[in-house]
């Protein structure tokens, strides 16, 4: 693999996974590689899925080709004429990863190639470990973990830090996602609420909407909570990226708690500065003994 292959992975790691980003320059240079080429597909994958005016038919197949030729790079038969691939087969050859969490990532863009919306929690919670908690699996093989540390419970752990990450994108980006016909909050509950996804975007009924959010908010803030331990059992040198990618996204969570109205308007963000500030916090172990805060 050329040097290339990792310089293009960087790329689109820095230009496309902005909140990860920041966490991810703390780690060692091997490591941060590693990621950089993971995120890299990750966002392949994901573009296929989103890929404007493509037919259902051609994404699932072009899902589909991706897939077989993830399972090539894992057991190193990368195309030498594909950066991504070709810098994920050295990723596996130096990192044992499982072919299961790719496949089930892939699986988690399939369910997005066509409108829908999610009918209840246990949905959306499927979803959320399929685009989300594999990405932190795979993080966790990558980082590995400190000495004596069940590696079960930390892959349980993880998969909660996954969901709470996507449970906060889901509330970030509900406008969005409604305009590509997609609900992922799920709709009995919203149902419970007297408000279906247009009604809450348009903030129509404020109490019901108000209330609806508290209680979505608390529940992505919960899985933070219930996995909070795991930032002190991955590798001691990848604490620091850990603790930066779950405060950018608990920054993120706290902006929609503050004012949920403003965040069925406009996107939640933290600015490049509050972001840098976060790395460089984390960086000189300003974090709480134990799990992050």
């Amino acid at each position: 693999m050329s040097a290339d292959a990792l310089r293009v992975c960087e790329e689109i790691t820095r230009t496309k996974a902005r909140n990860f980003y920041y966490g991810l320059r703390l780690l060692p240079a091997e490591k941060r590689r590693a990621l950089y080429a993971v995120y890299a597909w990750m966002r392949v994958a994901d573009d296929i899925a989103d890929e404007e005016g493509a037919t259902a038919e051609s994404r699932r197949a072009r899902l589909d080709a991706l897939a077989l030729a993830t399972r090539e790079a894992l057991e190193g038969r990368a195309r030498a004429d594909d950066a991504v691939l070709s810098a994920l087969a050295w990723v596996a050859a130096r990192t044992a990863l499982p072919a299961a969490d790719f496949e089930a990532a892939i699986e988690g863009q399939r369910m997005d190639l066509e409108p829908r919306v999610y009918a209840t929690f246990a949905e959306t919670e499927l979803y959320c470990d399929r685009v989300a908690s594999t990405v932190g699996r795979i993080c966790l093989d990558i980082w590995g973990v400190r000495a004596g540390v069940d590696l079960a419970r930390a892959r349980e752990l993880s998969t909660k830090r996954g969901v709470a990450f996507q449970l906060t994108n889901i509330l970030r980006d509900v406008r969005e996602d409604l305009a590509r016909g997609r609900t992922y909050l799920p709709a009995d509950e919203l149902a419970a609420a007297g408000l279906d996804a247009a009604a809450l975007v348009a903030w129509r009924s404020p109490t019901a909407c108000a209330r609806f959010m508290e209680a979505q908010c608390a529940r992505a803030r919960r899985y933070f909570t219930e996995s909070a331990q795991l930032d002190a059992m991955v590798a001691v040198d990848a604490r620091p990226t850990i603790v930066a990618m779950s405060d950018i996204y608990r920054g993120i969570l706290g902006l929609i708690e503050r004012d949920p109205a403003k965040a069925m308007r406009t996107r939640a963000r933290l600015s490049p500065l509050a972001k840098s500030w976060i790395a460089l916090r984390a960086r000189l172990g300003l974090f709480a003994q134990g799990g992050a805060r």
